[in-house]
């Protein structure tokens, strides 16, 4: 049974990243004049310190993440170093360490989408460069 709750849990993680590549493609294909006309005239004034800002708290979220998760590795390191022949220990401070790795990947994955749809929306003239 444990075998299938982790078949599930990667096909499902296969499928948002499927979503994901999807929507980015959609957005990079869609021809900039859908975008045209949908940005009422002192919008982009008006929003420009909102979207500063927002900028600015995915930046500071995803940079705590990517520090998080290399205090997790190296705590993981520390738990593996001190565990000795204690097979349990060693097994946890191995799991950390693998959870630390895989929340660095959805980190940087994670910045990479919203960079791109940054970009998107910068090239159609939605927002200006936020940074």
């Amino acid at each position: 049974m444990g075998g299938n709750v982790g078949t599930r849990r990667v096909r499902r993680g296969r499928t948002v990243l499927v979503l994901a590549a999807l929507a980015l493609l959609w957005l990079a294909g869609a021809s900039p004049s859908l975008a045209a006309g949908t940005v009422p005239a002192g919008a982009k004034e008006a929003l420009a310190p909102v979207t500063k800002m927002i900028a600015t708290l995915v930046a500071i979220a995803i940079s705590l993440g990517v520090a998080i998760c290399g205090a997790v590795i190296v705590w993981g390191g520390i738990e593996k170093t001190l565990a000795g022949a204690n097979q349990d220990a060693e097994h946890r401070a191995t799991r950390r360490i693998q959870n630390g790795i895989q929340g660095l990947v959805w980190m940087i994955l994670a910045s990479v989408i919203v960079s791109t749809i940054t970009a998107i929306a910068v090239a159609y003239g939605l927002i200006d460069t936020p940074f």
